[in-house]
């Protein structure tokens, strides 16, 4: 994997994004379903860094069984970007993805990929505001949310503290399925709101 590689998960919809759009995949597996069995973990050694960013606080409110959790798991889940990708530190991250979730697989393969070349993830800070809930679909399990986002610049840096890529300051508009899992929240797919003109 290379700077490409990194440029299309750079931003938090970006990757879903361009992964969606090459594979041309839409979520269609049971919400119920084992979240991936094969997964692009980074080091299971890597670690917080003590001057990187801070894990943001898993909401209360993703104890709820309802709509309300969902909508909580689904801002938590996109906030949590830039700490894994700064940090390594994808357990979190990989517990709340479902299997069929390309973006969640994008994200993984360039945390691993950053971890094992040494380079470094800068910036990123990432805020998501819920704009729209839609109805739980009952065949599957899943709720789509709609959430305006903002994220803040990065920098991707190699072993040498390299600039190798730059992704400037970005809003956009991210359409997120939730469903559950063993009593737990998991993320179905992060992709462009399909109303917007991304």
């Amino acid at each position: 994997m290379g700077n490409a590689a990194i440029r299309m998960a750079g931003l938090v919809v970006a990757a879903g994004l361009a992964l969606s759009a090459c594979t041309g995949s839409t979520p269609e597996a049971d919400a119920d379903a084992s979240p991936s069995g094969e997964r692009a973990s980074a080091s299971p050694s890597a670690s917080p860094s003590s001057s990187g960013p801070v894990k943001p606080e898993r909401p209360d409110a993703m104890k709820r069984k309802d709509a309300k959790g969902a909508a909580a798991a689904a801002e938590y889940f996109i906030e949590l970007y830039p700490y894994v990708m700064a940090t390594g530190d994808t357990e979190e991250f990989e517990a709340m993805s479902h299997r069929a979730c390309d973006y969640c697989r994008g994200t993984l393969e360039n945390a691993a990929w950053l971890q094992k070349t040494r380079g470094s993830f800068e910036g990123g800070l990432t805020d998501a505001v819920l704009a729209k809930t839609y109805q739980r679909d009952e065949l599957t399990g899943v709720t789509p949310f709609d959430f305006m986002t903002s994220q803040a610049e990065i920098w991707i840096r190699d072993e040498k503290r390299n600039q190798i890529d730059h992704v400037s300051t970005t809003e956009f508009e991210a359409r997120v399925e939730v469903g559950r899992h063993d009593g737990a929240w998991v993320i179905v797919e992060v992709a462009p709101d399909p109303g917007s003109d991304q």
